[in-house]
């Protein structure tokens, strides 16, 4: 490849940084569908006569302001209708406190005490009427001093009463909203990663399934990422989409419903691939495709792990550290990845600390989110809640990780609240590993099943075969990298485009009905000297030209020998007959097999059982025409001695 590649100047994954500028206030948020808990001070009750919605939540070093909406949620008029700022002055300091607010029923023995008029805000007048269903917005405010907030560094429960006339005529409780305040002692620290990485489309070298991964560096997600993460973000890179990258850059098809037609997306592949290596951020890569360790640490297949290993270890990242990235992992496939001898970074684990160490294997813990749900039924499920879960657990924590891989994961992280400052990785991941159990997960669509490995074991076993067969294919080199790929997240909940990508593979590699390639000899041969030929004939039924040699046994090699020539290449779709050379050392009958295979020695066509016979008539025929000669010799000199004798007693 000769497009550009990341430098060896990248720095580890603790070296990432982050370039944004967060705030502390509590941004105002459209209001909830979802009733609030019922009037009771401490605990969540059954329906109540009022709605109370909180819309915005903002803290400053001095003062507490509160805004929202109440809603008439009964059948009758609600008269006589104030607010009043809730408060409790326990403190929430620590992640596990933060953790078991995020998930109570109850919020700690608090009061809406009026300790100055801004703590209160009349919404409807002794004559005036709320009807039912109607709404009206509200805004309380106060000092923390008068309040009772005092310590910094720390989260506190807060929230709004409602109470007024309704029904019989007497004042109660009408409903209640609860929120989260935070006030950190200084900025919270928040790095941001982005990751680069896509979906698999290469078939083979030079051969991709469509024209998307051009889409996506051109004004798609991956153009996007890049434009983010050319502000200074630090970032992390999937060494099959370099791979995928470097092949783009350099020239390559697109297959078609009859044949493959050229790639257009050459140039756009280098500029991104030189966008990336100009990135002034440290950067790292991950495993090879991406895998989902979840799936890798279900199935327990070693096969598996070994392409995934053997991929990862290929040079198309050459230069950058190393990282292992695993997204909701169970205990095991946290394991997996801390054996794996890389740093690990766990993305949405369900923990509240930066640093989580499980059952030996430590982590940084990342966020795709920022926006934790909470699960109590005091904090409705609202934009305002879940920044205040999360300004409370990161400030509790120490500071944020967020991973961004998706435009909305940009645009989330492009609006955060006040209170969050830009900081680097090591500041961020400096505090110890904090001990965490992961709880266990809810049932999920894996990235491969059992019977897609199945799948994936045959087409391995047809890439090797082919890649031997036909060595300048492009399909023996990413043998360990299409088992990989096809272990990747990128198929969680896509099993159709899993099984679109699998039947291209496999379509590429198909002979429909046959085999690579056939042989064809006569079953039986002649041999009329010592040395002789004879022709076999092999076909090649590829769309890439095959390279075999031609494997011969005879069941007496002292009688006759048979020698194999050297290995040959053959033309797509072509025939070739090659010699195999006899050697005779006395005449008879003799049989021999032969088949053929690849240079390295894997068997391509059953035997072809054949008989070679000797007859050696050339020999004979000179032993015949000497030993005439010699008869002829005597009988002559009998010959003569008889008539001389006889000529002698004649003369006597």
């Amino acid at each position: 490849m000769t497009t550009p590649q990341p430098g060896r100047r990248r720095a580890r994954l603790a070296s990432l940084v982050l370039a944004a500028a967060l705030g502390f206030t509590l941004a105002s948020a459209p209001p909830s569908d979802a009733t609030s808990p019922s009037p009771a001070p401490a605990t969540a009750q059954p329906a109540s006569p009022a709605s109370v919605t909180l819309t915005s939540a903002d803290v400053t070093t001095t003062t507490l302001t509160l805004a929202g909406t109440v809603t008439n949620a009964s059948t009758e008029p609600l008269t006589d209708v104030s607010v009043a700022l809730w408060r409790s002055d326990a403190l929430l300091r620590s992640p596990e406190a933060v953790s078991a607010a995020l998930e109570a029923e109850s919020t700690p023995a608090g009061t809406a005490r009026v300790a100055s008029p801004t703590n209160q805000f009349v919404l409807v007048g002794p004559d005036d009427a709320l009807a039912p269903g109607a709404s009206r917005p509200f805004s309380v405010s106060g000092t923390l001093a008068e309040l009772g907030l005092t310590q910094t560094d720390a989260t506190w429960w807060v929230g709004a009463d409602a109470t007024g006339r309704h029904g019989d005529g007497r004042r109660t409780a009408l409903g209640q909203a609860r929120t989260l305040a935070t006030l950190p002692e200084g900025t919270v620290p928040v790095a941001r990663i982005i990751e680069f990485s896509a979906p698999p489309r290469q078939l083979k070298q030079n051969l991709f399934t469509d024209e998307g991964l051009l889409a996506d560096i051109t004004d798609g997600r991956l153009a996007e990422l890049m434009s983010v993460a050319e502000g200074g973000d630090s970032w992390v890179v999937d060494p099959s989409l370099l791979l995928e990258l470097q092949d783009m850059a350099d020239g390559y098809r697109v297959r078609g419903t009859s044949g493959s037609t050229a790639g257009t997306g050459a140039e756009q592949a280098s500029a991104w691939l030189a966008r990336l290596d100009a990135l002034t951020a440290n950067g790292s890569r991950t495993l090879f495709g991406s895998p989902d360790l979840d799936t890798v640490s279900d199935l327990g297949d070693e096969s598996l792990l070994a392409a995934i290993r053997s991929a990862s270890e290929d040079d198309a990242a050459d230069g950058l550290d190393p990282v292992t990235v695993v997204t909701r992992p169970d205990s095991a496939a946290l394991a997996l990845a801390g054996s794996l001898g890389r740093p690990v970074v766990a993305v949405d684990v369900p923990a509240p600390h930066v640093r989580i160490e499980v059952d030996g294997t430590r982590a940084i813990v990342a966020h795709s989110s920022a926006l934790p749900a909470a699960t109590s039924p005091l904090l409705p499920d609202t934009a305002l809640n879940r920044r205040a879960a999360r300004f409370a657990t990161a400030r509790a924590a120490g500071g944020e990780v967020r991973w961004v891989r998706t435009p909305d994961d940009i645009a989330e992280a492009s609006a955060l609240p006040h209170g969050f400052r830009a900081a680097g990785l090591p500041e961020v991941g400096a505090a110890e590993p904090q001990p965490w159990q992961l709880p266990p997960l809810s049932v999920r669509t894996p990235a491969l099943d059992a019977a897609h490995l199945a799948t994936v074991h045959a087409l391995r076993d047809r890439m090797e075969l082919y890649g031997q067969a036909a060595p300048d294919a492009g399909v023996g080199t990413l043998v360990d990298a299409q088992v990989a790929r096809a272990a990747s997240a990128w198929w969680v909940g896509r099993t159709d485009s899993l099984d679109a990508w699998l039947g291209a593979l496999s379509e590429r590699l198909d002979t429909p009905g046959r085999a690579i390639v056939s042989l064809d000899a006569t079953q039986r041969f002649t041999m009329t000297g010592a040395t002789s030929e004879f022709p076999v004939t092999v076909t090649n039924h590829l769309i890439d030209p095959v390279t075999i040699r031609l494997e011969v046994v005879s069941d007496n090699p002292q009688r006759i020998r048979l020698v194999a020539p050297d290995p040959v290449t053959i033309a797509p779709g072509a025939s070739s007959t090659v010699l195999l050379e006899a050697e005779s050392a006395g005449g008879g009958v003799v049989r021999a097999s032969v088949h053929a295979q690849t240079v390295g020695g894997h068997r391509l066509t059953p035997d072809r059982e054949i008989v070679v016979e000797t007859t050696n008539f050339g020999t004979i025929g000179w032993v015949i025409v000497i030993v005439s000669g010699v008869v002829l010799v005597a009988t002559t000199a009998h010959r003569v001695r008889q008539v001389r004798n006889r000529r002698k007693g004649e003369d006597g």
